[in-house]
């Protein structure tokens, strides 16, 4: 007889490991993602089972019995973060099955390991980060120096450790999407400032008025970012001292338990307990011990959370425009530099946006959900009486997308949420992307012709066949599908 359970991990976006309750399956939503070495259309090859009733499940067959299989079944709804369901399968009711090759089994087993063991990998690559400390004008200053990006940081250690770990996490995101086409570079620079104070002062001594947290400077290949995480420095010590305590228990009962059963089989014996019974009450012990380090790692993964909570609190709207201007920095230092392609701004910041709003899973960014802000100002702007046109959009110069720009100041919004939208378009519905045509149309050998006639190229038909289904498709769009 099959014993039907359904268990469910789920993971917030940047956030930590998480359970989530268990859930019935709605029908199949396989979202794009960004992820090296897809399919076409960015899903993860997976196993793929067929119902006799006509479902279908995708994800890996983790065990096989004569009378049904495993599957660990892998949902990655759109917009959403992704969760696993195991799920018992009859094999009277499989109609057909499709299996990976060993090769990709292995994978998307290690993707999968990534992604469950998350807010360990993390809490052990931010304790192995190789980061040194300086003075600089009286201030403690930490520094580190990555592949793709070197950092100076005056916030504290723990925040300097996140915050790299996150931004390596991100570059990976940026890699899978547009592999560099250049890594003999000199890398992005990232300072980050520990209070919104230090940050200001550091951009007015730039002669820069920016509200935004964070900052891409492309003369200097160098991006600024800032937010109050000092002030909460107390409170996350708190947390990290109970850590470390929580910690310190589970090490201590891991290394006890070998000694104590061994002292305790040996009293055992020269009681002259048979040795049926030494192996019952042996086998006791040992259980009421695993018990006891379950509860205390509970304890840790608890604390993790606690951790990360409050690390999101403080620092999600600087990581926000930190993901944004990374990517313009990304864009610039190791895939289309502008001095050897030339990338329309709407298109540079279409994509930064689709960037800043995606979800972060393991090593992969999601970003085929929409974003909800630029999505809600671009449908409103659609069905108002005067909406811009693409033309407009395609033919924005440069500075006309600087809010601050004194006679462009209100349609700088406007372009914001075009810009995302035809660069989402592109992205998920024409999938242009590393196609011949999309670098034929950053080349900079075709700024001979017009704004249109490239873009007409790209899409392979006239601006005026494009436009209509181009809104359509954005006045379809949902932002929570």
């Amino acid at each position: 007889m099959i014993r039907h359970r359904t268990a469910c991990w789920g993971l917030a976006a940047f956030g930590g490991l998480a359970l989530a309750a268990p859930i019935a399956l709605a029908a199949q939503d396989a979202g794009t993602t960004v992820e090296s070495g897809t399919l076409p259309g960015g899903e993860w090859p997976m196993d793929r089972v067929v119902l006799t009733d006509g479902k279908i499940y995708q994800g890996l067959v983790e065990s096989e019995s004569p009378s049904s299989i495993e599957l660990i079944e892998i949902r990655r709804p759109r917009g959403k973060p992704m969760f696993l369901v195991v799920r018992p399968i009859d094999r009277k009711t499989i109609a057909s099955w499709d299996r990976l090759d060993p090769q990709q089994q292995r994978e998307l087993r290690n993707r999968l390991e990534k992604y469950k063991q998350r807010a360990r990998i993390e809490g052990r690559r931010m304790e192995n980060l190789p980061l040194s400390a300086t003075r600089h004008d009286g201030l403690l200053l930490w520094t580190y120096q990555g592949q793709w990006f070197s950092l100076e940081s005056t916030a504290d250690e723990s925040m300097t450790r996140r915050v790299i770990v996150r931004l390596e996490q991100v570059f990976a995101a940026y890699r899978q999407l547009l592999p560099p086409r250049r890594t003999e570079t000199g890398r992005v620079h990232v300072r980050i400032f520990g209070s919104g104070d230090a940050y200001r002062a550091a951009l007015k001594e730039l002669g820069l008025e920016i509200e935004n947290p964070a900052v891409f400077l492309t003369d200097r290949n160098e991006i600024l970012a800032g937010s109050d995480m000092n002030r909460f420095d107390a409170e996350l010590a708190h947390v990290n001292r109970q850590h470390r305590q929580v910690k310190q228990e589970l090490d201590a009962l891991s290394a006890e338990a070998p000694v104590r059963l061994k002292q305790l089989g040996d009293d055992l014996k020269k009681n002259e307990v048979p040795a049926t019974e030494r192996t019952k009450i042996l086998l006791a012990e040992q259980k009421k011990w695993d018990h006891q380090r379950t509860a205390v790692r509970r304890k840790i993964t608890a604390l993790d959370r606690q951790n990360a909570s409050k690390f999101n609190d403080v620092t999600r709207q600087m990581f926000t425009r930190l993901a944004h201007e990374a990517f313009h920095a990304y864009l610039e230092s190791y895939v289309y530099p502008r001095h050897n392609y030339d990338v329309p701004r709407w298109l540079n910041e279409g994509l930064a946006q689709t960037f800043e709003a995606g979800l972060l899973e393991a090593d992969t960014l999601r970003i085929d959900t929409p974003h909800p802000t630029a999505l809600a100002q671009l449908q409103s702007d659609l069905r108002g009486p005067n909406p811009l046109g693409l033309k407009a959009l395609l033919s924005a110069r440069s500075e006309t997308f600087l809010s601050a720009h004194a006679a462009n100041g209100q349609i700088a919004p406007r372009l914001y949420s075009y810009s995302w939208g035809l660069a989402y378009y592109l992205a998920f519905e024409q999938g242009v992307f590393g196609t011949p045509e999309f670098d034929a149309y950053l080349n900079p050998t075709a700024s001979g012709k017009s704004a249109i006639e490239r873009f007409e190229q790209l899409v392979a038909m006239p601006l005026e066949d494009f436009e209509p289904r181009w809104r359509e498709a954005m006045l379809g769009l949902t932002a929570s599908p």
